[in-house]
């Protein structure tokens, strides 16, 4: 799942929550957990460029965006950082001590006096800020110290002086997690002579900043003025700008996948969670005996598991059948005789490849599901108001797919549908109706 489509996804979910009126901390603070996730998911990975005085980052910048976007006004003050993201219409705001100040394009004479400038925010209609965020950073900038962050790292450094010590001593003190995201830009490629000065350039800085940085590319300043080795643009065009461009997007594209795949976990983990306290109060003495019986038979069924896959089958099997009762207890509402449970042998040694503490883990929690399930079931069967029943079936409904719990009953439903279990097991669409009847 894409990060756009997890975003449409949590979104829709904290709002078909919010609508109800549910006497429910759990559903609250899951809408809540839903956006922040949404704020997390709807922001690009950060580009921070970095360098000493006179290195080429808003030159740099302005390759990233597209030469001469930024406001002219803004270049100059380079002594704090300047975030620019993407925003439908150009806007200008000061972030100071005490909030954010909208300015002009006239630049920051109107910040009324006293305030201490923390940072200056540009949004700007550019699609390339929709895939990344770019900070321009004064010469002090690090990462982390009470400042704006990033994610990925570009390191400027000019091209005929390329990597001086105060540089290496600047870079090598930062975060290692800058170097592992990080690219040395060396700029004003156009300076040197020829085109094997490049070569021997950027062979000193690979072997001078070996495992410091992920690669090292080399860009002419935009907007500088061209030197007298015009005929090197003949042999030798100029595709800094692109290849640029191809390594930042790359890597934003990369960080945006793994950061995606970290919220999708974290929200089926809350919706899970959510779910599991859905309907906590208590039940009338009917209802209470149905979910002792069902929690009883279930806990000796994943005691019994001994690790093999013939095992696990069969007590899923089990579990299935026992919980089809359990609902049909719950329709009519009064605990009816139960056959045997029909445990695995144990009498013969479980075979050693076979991890029975995992299994039981796994079987545990698809018993935990089903828990959850009936007790809502049973909660919601006693509800003479019919607005709050209402309310519990959309939670229910909202919360099962977001979870992915859908998927696992489903997945159920299809491994036993035509195997041994069909004929002691309830029908799949037994379950789809406990969920969504």
């Amino acid at each position: 799942m894409t990060g756009n489509e997890l975003l449409a996804l949590a979104k829709d979910a904290r709002l078909r929550l919010e609508k109800l009126k549910l006497p429910e901390p759990a559903v609250q603070i899951c809408a809540a957990g839903l956006a922040r996730m949404e704020m997390v998911l709807a922001r690009p990975p950060r580009v921070a460029i970095m360098g000493e005085v006179n290195s080429g980052k808003t030159s740099v910048a302005d390759l990233l965006l597209g030469a001469g976007v930024l406001p002219s006004s803004v270049v100059t003050n380079t002594h704090v950082p300047v975030l620019m993201r993407y925003a439908d219409a150009l806007s200008l705001d000061a972030i100071t001590q005490k909030g954010r100040h909208r300015l002009t394009e006239d630049g920051l004479d109107e910040l009324p006096s006293g305030l201490q400038l923390k940072r200056i925010e540009i949004g700007l209609p550019s699609e390339r800020l929709s895939a990344f965020e770019i900070l321009d950073t004064p010469s002090s900038y690090v990462p982390g110290d009470g400042r704006p962050d990033a994610q990925i790292f570009i390191w400027c450094t000019v091209a005929a002086r390329a990597w001086t010590e105060s540089e290496r001593a600047h870079w090598s003190a930062l975060p290692r997690r800058c170097w592992r995201n990080g690219l040395l830009v060396a700029t004003h490629r156009d300076t040197l002579a020829r085109a094997g000065d490049i070569a021997k350039v950027e062979q000193r800085l690979r072997s001078a900043t070996a495992k410091m940085f992920r690669d090292v590319i080399f860009v002419t300043a935009a907007g500088a003025a061209r030197s007298d080795f015009s005929y090197l643009d003949e042999q030798f065009p100029d595709e800094s700008a692109d290849t640029l461009l191809e390594h930042v997007s790359a890597w934003a594209a990369e960080i945006s996948a793994r950061g995606a795949r970290k919220a999708e976990r974290i929200i089926r983990h809350l919706a899970r969670l959510t779910f599991h306290r859905l309907a906590p109060g208590p039940l009338s003495s009917d209802a209470a005996s149905i979910l002792k019986a069902w929690q009883s038979d279930c806990a000796k069924l994943v005691a019994s598991i001994d690790g093999s896959p013939a095992g696990i089958d069969r007590v899923i099997q089990l579990l299935l059948v026992r919980f089809a009762q359990s609902l049909s207890e719950a329709r009519n509402y009064r605990v009816a005789p139960r056959p045997p449970l029909g445990l695995p042998d144990r009498s013969a040694p479980a075979n050693g490849r076979y991890r029975a503490p995992a299994a039981r883990r796994y079987v545990g929690l698809i018993g935990a599901d089903l828990t959850a399930l009936l007790r809502i079931a049973l909660a919601q069967w006693g509800m003479r108001d019919t607005i709050k029943y209402a309310d519990y079936a959309a939670a229910r409904a909202t919360l099962l797919p977001l979870a992915n719990l859908d998927a696992t009953f489903d997945e159920l439903g299809r491994r036993f549908a035509g195997g041994s279990a069909a004929a002691v097991a309830p029908e799949p669409a037994a379950l789809a109706t406990s969920r969504y009847s």
